[in-house]
């Protein structure tokens, strides 16, 4: 079976460390109004490690997304992401 390719208009956000990792991040995104998907390697879910960059899962999002994606991850790191009762309006991002 051949994975999906990867969409003209995706880019990559971040690299972590497997999908457990990734599964917030992403749900976080698409809780936000933002698309995101997952593309790993076999190996992380397998194994359940990373090493030397085997086993990494990269979150992609769409171009037209990727500032406000990076905007959220960085809200997260400094601890500033709260959760919304609505998702943003896409158009705006309010």
């Amino acid at each position: 079976m051949t994975p999906p390719q990867e969409l003209e208009d995706e880019v990559e956000l971040t690299r972590v460390s497997g999908r457990f990792a990734a599964e917030p991040i992403v749900a976080a995104l698409r809780a936000n109004g933002i698309e995101a998907r997952v593309r790993g390697e076999a190996a992380a879910e397998l194994y359940g490690l990373t090493l030397d960059g085997m086993g990494e899962t990269t979150i992609l999002v769409r171009k037209a997304q990727a500032e406000a994606a990076r905007e959220l991850l960085d809200a997260a790191a400094r601890g500033e992401l709260r959760l919304s009762d609505k998702p943003p309006d896409a158009a705006t991002g309010e």
